[in-house]
């Protein structure tokens, strides 16, 4: 049976998996999509492609990338410190005074704290000064470097800043990794709505890999699935705090899913943003058009791959993205759901295909 949105929400974002190491993200949502496709593989890259067929030859890709922005130790200081880089967008403002969760070959989590230098010891014109990534350094617990590479840490170990997952109020959920394992959960219930029915599309569900860094999963996978019709599904920028005024808000909560116009990776193709915006409509869905921003998603590689592909982005609006933690709302979750599952549905259809 399904299991609640919430817990599916803990399970998929409390899985460890920056870019590169997707390995325990992508093992959880094996086991929760192996259930329902006629199709599941992993290819070189370390890609999820689950396939659901149907009645014709056109084939339509969703996609949501398992990867989150996280760290990599870099050096092992004698004294039992050790200094990292991140993978992936960190503004190094907030990254201070953070926890830590490296991860072992083994798959041991080991806890640290990125450390600073405390205030009293720095000089006046310092102290509003933000640190560097270069100036951070991450305490074990360790009296020296042998102490370090006993517990497994090496160079080369990757890291997450790792805050449990919890509830927060009625409506809203809080999360490390929202971007995007919102959008990986949104493809699994996806694919339980469809269960039992006749699509006129082979559907492929594609969790990509290494997007925070470029990109990277999504065009080899678009490459051997051969979509005639793609969509990425994101958890986007949601900007409707204070000191941001509306127009720079690119998405607000409790609006339902973006339809996302222009990015720096991708012009919105007008018949797709019709077509998702027809179905919106029609089944009386809650959606919102996102403006432009910096940033991009894995339609930016999708669109371009062989002949082209005709593509669109659907996403989950979340605050804080890019930071140690987000919060999400769950009837846009539940809408982005509803949204992604009818297009589906209706596809080729709905293009014009």
């Amino acid at each position: 049976m399904p299991i609640e949105t919430v817990e599916l929400l803990h399970r998929v974002t409390d899985a460890f998996g920056p870019s590169g190491f997707e390995d325990e993200a992508r093992d959880v949502i094996r086991e929760l999509v192996e259930p329902l496709a006629d199709e599941v593989r992993v290819d070189t890259l370390g890609n999820l492609l689950v396939t659901k067929r149907g009645k014709s030859d056109t084939t339509f890709m969703l996609d949501a990338h398992m990867d989150e922005i996280g760290f990599m130790i870099t050096w092992i200081e004698e004294n039992g410190f050790l200094r990292f880089q991140p993978i992936g967008g960190w503004d190094a403002r907030i990254i201070p005074s953070h926890a830590l969760t490296i991860q072992t070959d083994d798959g041991t989590k080991i806890k640290g704290a990125i450390g600073t230098p405390p205030p009293h010891v720095l000089r006046p014109e310092d102290r509003d000064r933000p640190f560097k990534i270069e100036d951070l350094f991450v305490d074990v617990g360790a009296e020296n470097a042998d102490e370090v590479r006993e517990m497994g840490i090496r160079i080369g170990s990757p890291a997450v800043i790792a805050y449990p997952f919890e509830r927060l109020g009625s409506q809203r959920v809080m999360a490390k990794a929202l971007d995007d394992r919102a959008g990986c959960a949104v493809m699994i219930r996806t694919l339980e709505a469809l269960q039992g029915e006749d699509l006129d599309v082979t559907f492929v569900a594609a969790f990509t890999v290494q997007e925070e860094v470029g990109l990277r999963g999504a065009g080899t996978a678009a490459w051997q699935i051969e979509p005639d019709i793609a969509i990425a599904l994101e958890g986007t920028i949601a900007a409707d705090v204070p000191g941001v005024p509306a127009p720079r808000q690119p998405t607000r909560q409790g609006k339902g899913p973006s339809i996302r116009i222009m990015d720096s990776g991708m012009i919105g193709m007008p018949r797709m943003i019709r077509a998702l915006a027809t179905t919106a409509e029609e089944a009386g869905i809650p959606f919102q058009y996102q403006v432009p921003a910096p940033g991009g998603t894995d339609a930016g590689a999708i669109h371009r791959t062989r002949g082209g592909v005709l593509s669109g982005a659907v996403s989950t609006p979340c605050r804080y993205i890019h930071s140690p933690v987000s919060v999400m709302r769950l009837d846009d979750f539940e809408n982005t759901v509803r949204l992604v599952t009818e297009f589906v549905r209706r596809c080729p259809g709905v293009v014009g295909m």
